[in-house]
């Protein structure tokens, strides 16, 4: 990294970490699982086309399912024109300091979820930033060492199995979680 790129970073930690202490938690902060979750939000990486239908073919899935789904995806370059069929910010919504700015983020950021869902197999700076200060009850996202402030619960799944085996194994622990057990 060079000496601009350092700055930079370092601004959006600072930022970062300020916001983080004016922070109200969720009222009622409560155990949140899959099953019981209402309010949902998918974050994702929304460059490649195979990811798209991926994400957005889960949110179909959880809608059915009874659940109210937001969907955001970030993309380095919007092709004019371009339909995506859902929200989106850029590369160009970001600030100096990698912050992600714009309605579509503040929105996203300011709505009450039970959950949210960062749909990555590799966690990124301004995706981290807005999960971190999202209203939700539960953040979930990719395994990452730097990012451990931004997420709840963190999945580790080898970028060779692909997004859909990151959901099914978020699926699989968030099933686990909180679950009622009855004497046998």
């Amino acid at each position: 990294m060079g000496v601009v790129q350092d700055i930079r970073v370092r601004a959006h930690k600072k930022s970062l970490r300020q916001k983080l202490r004016q922070r109200v938690a969720p009222a009622g902060r409560q155990s949140v699982n899959l099953k019981n979750a209402k309010q949902l939000g998918l974050l994702f990486d929304a460059d490649h086309p195979d990811t798209r239908k991926t994400v957005l073919a889960y949110a179909e899935k959880l809608r059915k399912q009874g659940k109210q789904v937001r969907v955001l995806g970030y993309l380095r370059e919007l092709q004019e024109g371009e339909s995506l069929g859902f929200r989106s910010f850029t590369k160009k919504d970001l600030d100096w300091a990698y912050r992600p700015k714009g309605n579509e983020v503040s929105e996203f950021m300011n709505k009450e979820m039970d959950l949210l869902l960062h749909l990555s197999l590799q966690p990124s700076m301004p995706m981290a930033y807005i999960c971190a200060l999202a209203s939700a009850k539960l953040r979930v996202g990719p395994s990452s060492s730097d990012f451990t402030y931004a997420y709840d619960l963190m999945i580790d799944a080898p970028e060779s199995a692909g997004l859909s085996a990151f959901i099914d194994q978020m699926e699989s622990l968030l099933g686990k979680t909180n679950t009622t057990h009855e004497p046998a």
